[in-house]
Parts: C-alpha cells; structure tokens; sequence
C-alpha cells in the first residue's frame, strides 16, 4: 500500500471483507466482490461491521495511538468554547501556547477552556468522525487491515452477542496493538565462541 501524509491508506470496505474472511462469512464476501446481490441479511451483518469498525476506530484513536490536531484561536472573554477550537470530537486538551510560543495555564470545563483574552495555538486529541463502508482511514501510520479486522470481529461478536468469542478476538487485537506499538529495541547478543 502506498504511504500517505499521514499514515498508510486502509479502506473500511477492504476492512470489513477482511473481517468477514476471519468469521468464515462467504456471503458478505461474495457482496463486496460484487459476485452477488444484497440481501437483508447481508445488508444487516454489513452494518454491524461497519458499527465494529467505528467502535474500533474511536477505541484504537482514545487508547493506543492519538489523533493530533492543533487551531489558532483568539479569545476575547473568559472562556474559549471547544466548538471554536474544532469541529471534531475532543478527547483532551494538550497544550496550548501563546504567540510566543510560550506554553500556557488553562482550565478545562465542561463547555470549553478558561483563559485570558489574547490568541492561542490549542492542541488537542479527538476522536475521529464516523465512518461508511466507502470510507478510507489514513491517519494511522503504524496500522494495516488485518490488526484492524482482528478489533473489528471482536466487536462485531460482541453485537452479535457471542461474548465469549468477542472475547478471545479482543485478546487477538490487543496482542497485535500490543506488538505494532511496542518499542523496538536493538539486541545484542554476547559474541559467540567457535571451539
């Protein structure tokens, strides 16, 4: 896959075929290859794993890896409300900076942030919008499908109601989260002796 600004390019319909092969689901296969008709149980089962994939998306952007974003934003009063900082869904204010570059004491609110009256950079986490089966995800650099399908079964059992198989999928998740983020380090071995 060709990288992209931001990360590597996964599409949620290759997500969601990836997942369907997982669980064996030949039917949902067959509609995404466009080798036959919807049908409401088709229809169905495709709105559950784009459901999953959303709740694995918001899972994966407030748990494992941050979505950044960061506004300019002038404050004329006592509060500046989030709805001025961005449009998307905030997880947790950062930081936030005065034209110096300078960092900045603020305080969080339910409705917004208190600072004095002057311009700011605010940076910030959020969750990412919602997703259609014809959406892409292109933020995530370290990410491919099938991490993302292990996540996407679990939820989608669990919708299902087959929590115990949810749960074995979750753990499968976990453990390639586990292993995409986890620091690389170099070993050295001790040198070998040839008798």
């Amino acid at each position: 896959m060709p990288l992209k600004q931001y990360g590597v390019s996964m599409k949620v319909r290759e997500i969601v075929k990836a997942s369907a092969e997982l669980l064996n689901m030949k039917d949902v296969v067959k509609y995404l290859d466009g080798d036959i008709e919807e049908s409401d149980e088709i229809n169905e089962s495709i709105t559950n794993f784009v459901l999953a994939v959303n709740m694995v998306n918001n899972n994966i952007a407030s748990s494992y890896i941050d979505l950044i974003g960061e506004s300019n934003v002038y404050n004329n009063g006592d509060k500046v409300h989030y709805s001025d900082i961005t449009s998307n869904n905030i997880i947790e204010i950062r930081n936030v900076y005065n034209v110096n570059g300078d960092n900045v004491d603020f305080k969080v609110m339910p409705d917004g942030l208190v600072l004095s009256s002057g311009d700011y950079k605010i940076v910030y986490s959020y969750y990412p919008e919602s997703l259609t089966i014809d959406s892409k995800i292109d933020y995530y650099l370290k990410l491919n499908e099938l991490t993302f399908a292990l996540g996407v079964v679990g939820e989608y059992l669990f919708i299902k109601g087959a929590v115990d198989d949810a749960y074995m999928w979750d753990k499968r998740f976990k453990n390639a989260m586990f292993n995409v983020l986890r620091p690389k380090k170099n070993i050295i071995l001790p040198a070998r002796r040839w008798e």
